[in-house]
């Protein structure tokens, strides 16, 4: 309506305008003068009629947008995708919650089966060094020196299956 009555105004404006140009051809220099103002006044006011329909279309929007984002079934909306993204984000933490115990579980399961290895080696090599001590007499002395070592080297290295070869030539070489 107001876009109407602000084109109306324009044209009127322009016919004003083109009868103030007429007038100055005959030579009627006052009231093309005032003929030119009131078109001047005509087309201000076209203007001022578009520029208030432009705020009032943009306060129509946003009062429009206002009412929908407030609207029951937009806020209901807005709940159902919030709680998605809680359940979203619960589920994303149960998996790295489950990663973390497995990785601390498994650390846990790695350094008792490395004590358990440990315990293990110090036992056999302990054995064997008993074995040795008690095959003293039954074995050259560079030999039993070369075991001696080989167990301490492979006690150290922390190495079961060469210990358990170890003891197994022992058991050959004192069974002779």
């Amino acid at each position: 309506m107001l876009i109407r009555v602000a084109l109306g105004l324009f044209a009127s404006c322009v016919a004003v305008f083109l009868c103030a140009k007429l007038l100055l051809v005959f030579a009627f220099f006052i009231i093309a003068a005032f003929a030119i103002k009131f078109a001047v006044f005509l087309l201000f006011g076209a203007f001022f009629f578009l520029v208030i329909t432009a705020i009032l279309g943009v306060i129509k929007h946003l009062f429009q947008a206002m009412k929908n984002y407030f609207s029951h079934t937009q806020r209901e909306q807005r709940r159902l995708v919030f709680m998605a993204n809680q359940q979203a984000n619960a589920h994303r933490l149960f998996y790295f919650q489950r990663l973390q115990v497995t990785y601390f579980k498994e650390r846990l399961r790695k350094k008792a089966l490395e004590k358990d290895n440990y315990a293990h080696v110090s036992a056999l090599g302990a054995a064997i060094e008993l074995d040795l001590q008690r095959s003293k007499q039954l074995l050259p002395k560079t030999v039993f020196r070369q075991l001696k070592r080989k167990n301490r080297l492979y006690r150290m290295q922390q190495n079961a299956k060469a210990l358990l070869e170890l003891h197994h030539q022992i058991a050959t070489l004192i069974g002779k």
